[in-house]
């Protein structure tokens, strides 16, 4: 029996990329804003539209933390933020010198609670210096209007992780990425949109861009003098390059997976299995399943692990479950949080899953929660 592993990184063929090594070389610009990074920075912003602007950055840590830096009010120190996110959100916010404040999320949407962030920017709006808001799994939340307009009113800077939305879409056809003051997307080798390793922030203030761009090269202007509190977060030529020809066949991949979701959201929902809503238009490099009780997902973990099925469980633990976040502050009650935490479980999702593949990840499940 073939082993189905959790995840397999998709990266451009290596025959595809020594062409672009080779023009690397021969012209002597390995890093430092050279043509192949500004290449691969407009041809997101081609791919996003509505008049933005991309900085590409060594990550999507760093581009958190360029963008919080730049943004936030520098007086102030709280930012609401969901539990239900990777650890990287509370890291980049304490590296940048914020406090994290845990945030729930909507029990159907499984993104973060806005009303729960409304009431403590109410109590706390003096000491609050932006609101980070996660996409969850890469969907685009169908309440960024309202998002938009809380962060209006408080008058507060509005950063969104959308880490592994890239081509995401809101349902009235929208994609991510030209929302809030600005977004941040993930390339690193786990995602569907993969280079290795790397990141972007996108904005339609191109005026901001261009600070992160000087910031991520240690602030530097055109006479190498430092005007800000930047850091080396340059994406390399090498990495731009496997993220233009990852751009040259995207479409298609795209296609596929939503193909793939679609066949487990057909067979799934009918077990009494729940999925993010939203969630099927969204380019996921996974597939994350809500199960009916803990003991369900406890007993499949096992199933999975016998018929050579590999599987995750994200975000489990959340934030306020890592023993470097158990001293964060709590806007409210994180029952939902640690609901779904206990109840989900992350499946593969691949360009080349066949039905018989699904079919057979499928039935694990069914055996599981028929039992």
């Amino acid at each position: 029996m073939r082993r189905i592993p959790f995840l397999t990184p998709r990266l451009p063929e290596p025959s595809v990329v020594a062409r672009d090594y080779r023009e690397i070389c021969e012209t002597g610009v390995f890093t430092n804003s050279g043509p192949f990074e500004g290449r691969f920075a407009a041809e997101l912003a081609r791919w996003i539209g509505r008049d933005v602007e991309v900085a590409v950055t060594a990550n999507a840590t760093v581009g958190i933390q360029l963008a919080c830096k730049t943004l936030f009010h520098r007086d102030r120190r709280l930012v609401p933020v969901a539990s239900f996110t990777a650890a990287a959100v509370p890291l980049a916010l304490i590296w940048s010198g914020f406090e994290p404040v845990l945030i729930d999320i909507e029990p159907k949407t499984w993104q973060p609670d806005l009303r729960m962030a409304e009431r403590f920017l109410q109590r706390e709006v003096d000491n609050v210096a932006g609101i980070l808001l996660t996409s969850t799994f890469g969907t685009a939340n169908a309440a960024i209007d309202a998002w938009e307009t809380l962060a209006t009113r408080y008058g507060v800077p509005l950063v969104i992780d959308s880490a592994a939305g890239f081509a995401s879409e809101y349902s009235w056809g929208e994609p991510l990425g030209g929302r809030g003051d600005c977004e941040i997307f993930s390339f690193h080798a786990t995602k569907t949109m993969a280079i290795g390793e790397g990141g972007a922030v996108v904005s339609r203030d191109h005026g901001f861009i261009r600070q992160i761009n000087q910031l991520k090269n240690f602030g530097f202007d055109d006479y190498r003098r430092s005007w800000g509190l930047g850091q080396n977060g340059k994406l390399p030529e090498l990495a731009s390059a496997m993220g233009i020809r990852q751009l040259e066949v995207f479409k298609d991949r795209l296609t596929k997976r939503q193909e793939v979701l679609r066949w487990y959201i057909t067979e799934l929902e009918p077990l009494g299995c729940a999925f993010q809503s939203d969630g099927s238009l969204g380019v996921p490099a996974f597939v994350s399943v809500a199960l009916p009780s803990q003991r369900h997902r406890e007993e499949l973990r096992m199933k999975l692990d016998e018929v050579e099925v590999g599987w995750r469980a994200y975000f489990n633990p959340p934030i306020h479950g890592h023993p470097a976040f158990a001293e964060l502050q709590r806007a409210g009650d994180l029952a939902v949080t640690d609901d779904l935490c206990g109840r989900i479980i992350s499946l593969p999702l691949d360009d080349w899953l066949t039905q018989a593949d699904v079919g057979r990840i499928v039935s694990a499940v069914g055996c599981v929660v028929g039992h």
